[in-house]
């Protein structure tokens, strides 16, 4: 379903419900012997669990944090690193836990979840005037936050698991019309790095299996956190305005982009990008 037609708290819930309904059937479908087997990601059945409940408990934590006037930043998360490194300390933290251990956690933290959501009005989950006391977040909804976290990551998942489990490649099994699709960027999501995302190719909406791509906006005055991307490369071509980025070990080196220039930046390597100048500049970042 397009997150662009969810209009009210009882839709949003009702899509949570379905999609929830939809990864466990997947998981269920699972035979008992193979929840520990990787997957083409590296990630077997159960590590996917524990994921979904680690950026589940996220949400909650944020949204209560939020409510309660407490400072997010203080939370135990590292929200300054790039999300592969938190993948991947998720991973190591209960890669060794049981099935009975991870599955509980899985279900209990989606009950706090739907606990959360309880008392909040349309107004406090759609409403932009309302995203920085119900999510502390100025820049995006808590809608932005919720679907992402729930809903979005439900969809992706069981996908991922339906395609193991069966053999089926969304994008091989694609002929006619849907073989080369078109994706129009028409929602965006929150990046951990603070900056507003377009979506556009990726393994979630086309199946993409080596690439993504976006497109970023960033209006004046918006800054990124510093961060790293661990794994992979990106690569940013910049279609107007100008841009600012601070890189290197420590963040000593700077440098002005321009519209209509591209910029390549390593795996590994440290950056901050901003935007101090009074025009928004707009970018498309492949990796």
């Amino acid at each position: 379903m397009n997150p662009t037609a969810i209009t009210t708290k009882t839709e949003l819930l009702q899509l949570i419900a379905t999609t929830r309904t939809e990864l466990e059937a997947a998981v269920a479908s699972v035979p008992p012997e193979r929840r520990e087997e990787a997957l083409p990601s590296g990630l077997s059945v159960k590590d996917l669990l524990a994921h979904v409940a680690f950026w589940e408990r996220y949400l909650v934590d944020r949204l209560a944090a939020a409510q309660t006037g407490r400072d997010f930043a203080a939370l135990p998360y590292a929200v300054d690193a790039e999300v592969d490194s938190i993948n991947a300390l998720v991973y190591a933290q209960h890669h060794s836990q049981s099935w009975d251990v991870v599955w509980f956690d899985f279900e209990d933290v989606h009950r706090r979840l739907l606990v959360v959501l309880d008392p909040f009005t349309d107004a406090d989950i759609f409403d932009p005037a309302r995203s920085l006391a119900v999510i502390g977040d100025d820049q995006h909804t808590a809608f932005d936050h919720i679907y992402a976290e729930s809903a979005e990551h439900f969809i992706e998942h069981t996908s991922e698991i339906k395609t193991w489990l069966h053999g089926a490649d969304p994008a091989a099994t694609r002929t006619g019309a849907d073989l080369c699709p078109i994706v129009r960027p028409n929602s965006t999501y929150a990046g951990l790095q603070g900056l507003n995302y377009w979506g556009g190719v990726s393994a979630q909406n086309v199946g993409a299996q080596a690439i993504c791509m976006h497109l970023l906006k960033m209006p004046p005055g918006a800054r990124a956190k510093a961060h790293l991307h661990e794994n992979h490369e990106t690569v940013i071509y910049l279609i107007s305005g100008k841009v600012a980025m601070w890189y290197g070990a420590h963040l000593e080196q700077h440098q002005i982009m321009h519209a209509g220039e591209f910029l390549y930046i390593p795996a590994g390597a440290p950056h901050l990008p901003y935007n101090p100048f009074d025009e928004e500049a707009v970018a498309v970042l492949a990796r």
